[in-house]
This record gives structure tokens, C-alpha cells and sequence, in this order.
């Protein structure tokens, strides 16, 4: 009889670790961004700003560990390092073409970079284009 019970006991112990394990390995934090991407159309030469929403759709904490872009022209800026599982972040994206170091006109590539700690996403990619025209936009 005490075998029996020392037994249950051992396989309750183990089948509560394996448990644990699974749940720890399922609340992983999972990194969205909305939208994934955005074109600033036809600008002239002025600062132009988008707000994007960064989600964690994950079951653990979403630790923003750094957000920089492609080029000075463009800057990005979070206003939450940590986000919770279900919130959100805003994170705003500035471009000017004056701060290039020399004169573009036409079609601009730039990306923002956001490094995390989802396991399965650690750097998100945000691709920013516009097509800069030398006076005012078009």
C-alpha cells in the first residue's frame, strides 16, 4: 500500500512538472505590428509622422529592447518598454527629407527596426517609403 501511494505521488510530481514546463513554454510574449508597413505618398520637403500600434498577442510580458531606423532622416519613438499580454504601444514614426545628408527626390526606402524579446520574432521590420518632389506636396 505505501508503494502504491509513494508511486501515485512520484507520477502526480512528475506529470505537475511536465505541466509547468508546457505552460511556461506557452507563455511566450508574440510581437504585432499595425500596420506592418506605410507609404507617405508624394511629399515635399517637410516632416511627415505615422503612429503605429505595437500588440503583444502573447500569454507573457512584450519587452521593447530597442527601436532605431535605416537612416537620421527618419526617427522612431515608443511610449511603452513593457507591454502586458492583450496591450498595446504607440509607436511613432517620423520622416523628413531635410535631414538626409544629401538632396533625394523621388521614391525613399527607410525601415524602423524593433528589437524584442518574442522568441519566435526578435527584430520586427517596418518598411517606410515616400516619393519626396521639391515643392510641397503633390
Amino acid at each position: 500500500m505505501r508503494l502504491a501511494v509513494y508511486l501515485l505521488l512520484v507520477a502526480g510530481v512528475v506529470a505537475a512538472a511536465g505541466a509547468a514546463k508546457y505552460l511556461s513554454l506557452s507563455a511566450q510574449p508574440e510581437v504585432e505590428v499595425v500596420p506592418e508597413s506605410h507609404d507617405f505618398g508624394t511629399i515635399g520637403y517637410e516632416e511627415v509622422r505615422k503612429v503605429f500600434t505595437v500588440r503583444n498577442a502573447g500569454g507573457a510580458p512584450l519587452e521593447i529592447r530597442a527601436v532605431t531606423t535605416s537612416c537620421g532622416c527618419t526617427r522612431a519613438y515608443i511610449n511603452e518598454t513593457v507591454i502586458p499580454p492583450g496591450g498595446e504601444a504607440e509607436l511613432l514614426v517620423t520622416f523628413d527629407p531635410r535631414l538626409m545628408e544629401v538632396e533625394v527626390l523621388g521614391e525613399v526606402y527607410r525601415e524602423v527596426y524593433v528589437l524584442t524579446n518574442d522568441p519566435a520574432k526578435p527584430e520586427v521590420v517596418i518598411p517606410v517609403t515616400a516619393f519626396v518632389v521639391k515643392e510641397g506636396a503633390g
